[in-house]
């Protein structure tokens, strides 16, 4: 039973969802960037500004009812049973659709997908780094405004190179104070410093990627000693040439540290991976990145309840005894 902790919602976007959702909303993207895999990108700065581009079909709650529903389904498919998607609510905010809304399609999708495939998922509401503070101020205003069981935490995406992580401590207090659980990308692309800068600053719960920690062996002590889980992205990292190959990727320095190890596809529609292809890079890494310690983990370290975490323990347990059966017939 697999766990995606770390997918940004709209970077789930396939070739085949994209046309439709383009042909639905009389949006026009560039055939030259369809036909590429990865939509056209070759770094960073050309990732968001396809990312941007692409994500653009995407215009009301409904759309974000079929990208949630197609992506868990996809998911189920492959093993997985249970999502937690990042999604900024002030961009569809922008263009008419109220966060209630963009709430209730995500609840929709996630209701279907736990009834029909058995694979369960939550939000986390993010602010995007780059545009500044008060933006993320915005978002965490937006983000608390509504209770739901959907919505389970706050986190901070976009480009870490933009602001300093203290800014954002505003709208993280707002967010943890209305008991939203916190996560921001940390240590993807600065040094391992700003992991604990982040941590400390922000509140947070969970890193994302993290993986510049293993840059410093008291920022992976300190890491290790707490037990911080860090949502580690292969397929991304690799993609964007942060590591040359997987035997050059540190997450098996970190295990040999003892950081809590759970993974996470990014996102998966630009780098060209899945929910499995990430464990299977894992499993490639370091052998003791295997289904059941990184499911484990994994649940350990979701946003959401208690009931839904046993359940998720439950349905691992069950799906790795099942494969032992079959192993031993």
């Amino acid at each position: 039973m697999l766990v995606d902790l770390h997918v940004h919602l709209r970077g789930t976007l396939v070739r085949e969802t994209v046309l439709f959702l383009a042909e639905r909303n009389a949006v026009s993207i560039p055939e030259a960037i369809l036909a590429d895999a990865r939509y056209g990108w070759h770094d960073f700065a050309t990732f968001l500004k396809a990312y941007d581009l692409v994500t653009s079909v995407v215009k009301s709650a409904a759309d974000l009812e079929v990208i949630t529903t197609s992506y868990l389904k996809r998911c189920a498919e492959l093993g997985g049973g249970y999502v937690e998607f990042m999604l900024s609510p002030p961009d569809l905010a922008r263009t008419g659709v109220p966060f209630p809304d963009q709430l209730k399609a995500l609840t929709a999708a996630a209701d279907r997908a736990a009834e029909e495939w058995g694979v369960r998922s939550r939000l986390i509401a993010t602010a995007v780094r780059h545009l500044g503070p008060r933006a993320a101020v915005e978002a965490a205003r937006m983000a608390t405004s509504i209770q739901s069981d959907m919505l389970v935490g706050f986190g901070l995406t976009g480009d870490e190179h933009q602001h300093e992580v203290g800014e954002f401590a505003e709208a993280f207090n707002i967010a943890r104070g209305e008991g939203l659980r916190a996560t921001a990308h940390a240590g993807e692309h600065r040094p391992a410093d700003t992991i604990i800068e982040a941590i400390e600053l922000l509140g947070l719960d969970r890193v994302g990627h993290g993986i510049r920690a293993v840059e410093s062996p008291d920022v992976m002590r300190q890491l290790a000693e707490a037990r911080m889980p860090l949502e580690v992205c292969l397929g991304s990292n690799l993609a964007l040439g942060l590591y040359r190959s997987v035997a050059e990727h540190p997450v098996g320095r970190m295990v040999d540290a003892g950081c809590a190890i759970v993974l996470g596809t990014d996102d998966p529609g630009f780098f060209g991976t899945d929910l499995a292809r990430e464990h299977a890079l894992a499993l490639e890494a370091d052998p003791r990145l295997g289904i059941e310690a990184v499911s484990t983990n994994a649940i350990a370290a979701a946003f959401c309840d208690e009931h839904t975490k046993n359940s998720l323990a439950h349905m691992l347990d069950s799906r790795l005894r099942s494969n032992q059966d079959i192993l031993a017939t």
